[in-house]
Formats: C-alpha cells, sequence, structure tokens
C-alpha cells in the first residue's frame, strides 16, 4: 500500500513538496506523483502554490462534505 507511505508522510510533516515526498515515503519520483494524482482525484490531498513551488497537503473536510458523505454513505 505504497499511497500509505505518502499520506503517512504528509500527516507528520503537512506541507511537502512530491520531491519532498517521494524521500520521506522511499518511492521514486514518477510513481509518487502518479500515487498523489490518484489521491487528489480520490480527494485526500490536494496541491498548492506557495513560494513558487507546488507543495502537497492532506485535503481538509468541510462540514458541509462531512455531511454530505454522511447521507450517502
Amino acid at each position: 500500500m505504497k499511497h500509505l507511505k505518502i499520506l503517512e508522510a504528509l500527516n507528520e510533516k503537512n506541507e511537502l513538496t512530491v520531491e519532498e515526498i517521494a524521500k520521506e515515503s522511499n518511492l521514486n519520483l514518477a510513481e509518487t506523483k502518479k500515487l498523489l494524482m490518484r489521491l487528489s482525484e480520490q480527494g485526500k490531498v490536494e496541491s498548492f502554490e506557495k513560494e513558487g513551488k507546488i507543495y502537497w497537503k492532506i485535503k481538509e473536510v468541510s462540514e458541509e462534505e462531512k455531511k454530505l458523505k454522511k447521507e450517502f454513505y
């Protein structure tokens, strides 16, 4: 479960670049990018720009999203 390594790294450090995530999770860069995109599509992580770099973090879920998930799942 390689995606769990990425989520663990982001849980520990909050905001990381893709290179930092790859290093923390012991995955190669291409695989890290692929897994981040998949996690992003699932709504688990999100990217943002800061100081000219792209960072990733665990996606914060709003109260409205939490309510919707409870209604449908």
